[in-house]
């Protein structure tokens, strides 16, 4: 529940703790709804806004320790979905009843499992709800979109406001990849809920990752069209081999 005026949220407030007080409602749903209310008072991604979000924001330190953080699109565990966020399908797009959201998750596994097998240790696969103010030394969100039959190809965006300053680094070392794995190609087009994606806006929501985190969203393939349906269900290996060598990829080249 985002509140930008601060009269607004005095009043919300003082309804919630009448109501409290005749007993309409207990002390454990008033500790639910005060916690999902995020009071922003300045422009969506400004400034002000991020230092009021991260007072402590320049003096951040990068963890020593690498993290390479996949998360699966549309995965909710049942109860987990926040009521800030309570729009976010959990299935994601349907295809003659082919969900995207298992798609994404077994991709998901597969990209954790040749990282390991690589050496990477530090793997974390996470819900779509993240951990608030989550940071990874790359973060990508894996999602398969649903466009007209005739569009084949795969789409990358960064945060609309990147300041890791790395975002574009990870969004090509990607597009080279998993064109070469998978023979798909890269759709040089975003929307805005590519660029303003949940995770990525720390303006409207609590639960998101740190602005310093290197972070992309992927629509892996259009389940639209039969070649990309046909690549998303039986050749996940290309898929995840390609965005795991861009992930390596990223990470070899990342300070240079």
């Amino acid at each position: 529940m985002l509140v930008k005026n601060f009269n607004d949220l005095i009043n919300i407030v003082t309804l919630l703790l009448a109501l409290n007080n005749y007993q309409l409602i207990n002390e454990n749903q008033l500790f639910n709804i005060l916690s999902e209310i995020y009071y922003q008072p300045y422009p969506q991604f400004s400034k002000k806004a991020l230092y009021f979000r991260f007072p402590d924001f320049d003096n951040f330190i990068e963890p020593t320790n690498t993290e390479i953080a996949i998360q699966i699109g549309h995965f909710i565990e049942e109860n987990e979905l926040p009521f800030e966020l309570k729009k976010i399908s959990k299935v994601g797009a349907v295809v003659n009843q082919i969900r995207e959201v298992d798609i994404n998750k077994n991709i998901a596994y597969k990209i954790k499992e040749i990282l390991e097998q690589d050496g990477y240790k530090n793997i974390r696969i996470l819900h779509a709800i993240v951990p608030q103010d989550y940071y990874a030394s790359v973060f990508i969100s894996l999602h398969s979109n649903k466009a007209d039959n005739f569009t084949s190809g795969f789409m990358i965006s960064t945060p609309f406001k990147d300041y890791s300053g790395l975002a574009k680094k990870l969004k090509s070392a990607l597009i080279k990849e998993y064109s070469s794995s998978t023979g798909l190609k890269f759709i040089d087009k975003v929307t805005t809920n590519m660029t303003h994606y949940y995770t990525f806006n720390w303006s409207k929501f609590k639960r998101t990752i740190h602005p310093k985190t290197p972070a992309v969203i992927i629509e892996m393939g259009n389940m639209n069209n039969k070649n990309d349906l046909n690549l998303l269900i039986n050749h996940q290996d290309k898929i995840a081999q390609g965005i795991a060598n861009g992930i390596k990829t990223f990470l070899k080249t990342k300070n240079k």
